[in-house]
C-alpha cells in the first residue's frame, strides 16, 4: 500500500505532532513517552485518524535515537514534558534487543560471504552471418547455388 493512497507520510504526522507538542515530540533529542499518550493525543486533538496516530507514535518510538534513550529508570514524559512514570527493565531490555538486531542486521547487509572464484562473464555467441556464394553450375543453368556456414545449400531461382 502506497502512502499516496494511506493518506499523509508517517513523517507529515510526526511533524504535526512536533509542532503541537515540542516538548514531548523532539526528533533530535527523544525522551521516553509516557504509556498510554495516545489516550492523551486522542482527547486533545481529533485531526488525527486512529491509522494516523498509530502510525506516527509507532516512526517515533521505533527511531534509533528514541531506543537509545529508554535506559531502566529513565523518566517518561507526558505531551507537557512533564515526568510521568519511569521506563522499566523489560522496556529497557526490548529496547536495547531491538538495537542489536538492527545493529547485527546492517552488519550482516555490508558484508556480503567473498566467493570463492568470481564469476566470468557469459562466454557471448558468434554472429551467425550468412556467406552467399553464387556457382554457375552446369546443371542448373537457372538458379544460383546459395551456401551458409552451417553448409546448408538450396537453390535460389533466378528471377
Amino acid at each position: 500500500m502506497s502512502t499516496a493512497s494511506r493518506g499523509k507520510s508517517s513523517a507529515q504526522l510526526f511533524r504535526h505532532l512536533s509542532a503541537k507538542w515540542p516538548s514531548a515530540f523532539n526528533p533530535k533529542a527523544p525522551r521516553p513517552l509516557k504509556i498510554g499518550i495516545h489516550h492523551d493525543i486522542r482527547a486533545l486533538d481529533g485531526e488525527l485518524s486512529d491509522d494516523e496516530l498509530r502510525r506516527a507514535l509507532r516512526a517515533y518510538t521505533r527511531m534509533a535515537r528514541y531506543l537509545a534513550r529508554l535506559d531502566a529508570g529513565a523518566a517518561r514524559v507526558d505531551l507537557d514534558g512533564k515526568p510521568a512514570g519511569e521506563v522499566s527493565d523489560a522496556d529497557a531490555a526490548t529496547a536495547k534487543a531491538l538495537l542489536c538486531a538492527r545493529k547485527d542486521k546492517q552488519e550482516t547487509k555490508q558484508t556480503p560471504e567473498p566467493s570463492a572464484k568470481p564469476e566470468a562473464p557469459p562466454k557471448r555467441k558468434p554472429k551467425q552471418t550468412v556467406v552467399f556464394k553464387a556457382k554457375n553450375t552446369a546443371h542448373s543453368p537457372t538458379g544460383i547455388v546459395v551456401e551458409t556456414k552451417r553448409r546448408r545449400s538450396f537453390r535460389k531461382p533466378m528471377a
